[in-house]
């Protein structure tokens, strides 16, 4: 039920608006919206299905970014009693849908943004689980690093963006063992109907 018409001038536009006002309401007996029908160029951006579209790139609305961190939020609380495993099990399928739906924006900025908060949410996630600095030593002394670590507070979010968290759950950890999709490598800007997420 919603429709965007390109023109190329004001005059076309305003032309298109009348006919396509007059089949909807006059043949198909439909009550045509006078808040949302309006005229604007493409330089303002246009609001449409989710994504706002400019006269050079297409980009993800706001409001859409912000709803899908309230649910990747909502599955990421520390207090849940689970592994990020299964967390992550949980996570792919949100990820995979929304970046399906928007890859033709030009949101690669964007999706970089998602990524990072939400593997700082994941460190955060294990941090508290295993409680003790001791247990996040013990996790850097076998992959390799050497002691002396520093003490940090296991359920600080300030702590989670820490050098200790990174190393002791990298990127490639995350997504190559875990299997956490990684938004920032899928290509946008694109309307490839065959396009998939590994």
């Amino acid at each position: 039920d919603d429709i965007l018409i390109l023109c190329g001038s004001r005059a076309g536009a305003e032309n298109a608006l009348r006919v396509a006002q007059s089949y909807l309401e006059g043949e198909l007996k439909l009550t045509v919206n006078a808040t949302k029908t309006h005229i604007v160029h493409s330089d303002e951006g246009v609001k449409f299905l989710g994504v706002v579209i400019h006269t050079n790139y297409t980009r993800i609305q706001d409001k859409k970014v912000v709803k899908l961190k309230q649910k990747l939020k909502a599955l990421t609380k520390r207090n849940r009693g689970i592994g990020l495993a299964a967390i992550i099990r949980e996570l792919n399928p949100v990820l995979r849908g929304f970046v399906s739906y928007f890859r033709v924006a030009n949101c690669a900025r964007v999706l970089k943004q998602v990524m990072s908060w939400l593997r700082r949410r994941l460190r955060c996630i294990q941090l508290k689980q295993w409680k003790k600095p001791g247990r996040l030593h013990r996790r850097l002394k076998q992959l390799g690093y050497q002691p002396p670590f520093r003490h940090i507070r296991m359920q600080s979010w300030r702590n989670a963006a820490s050098p200790l968290a990174s190393l002791a759950l990298p990127n490639t950890y995350l997504h190559n063992d875990l299997k956490l999709i990684d938004l920032a490598k899928v290509k946008t800007g694109i309307t490839v109907p065959e396009f998939g997420v590994s």
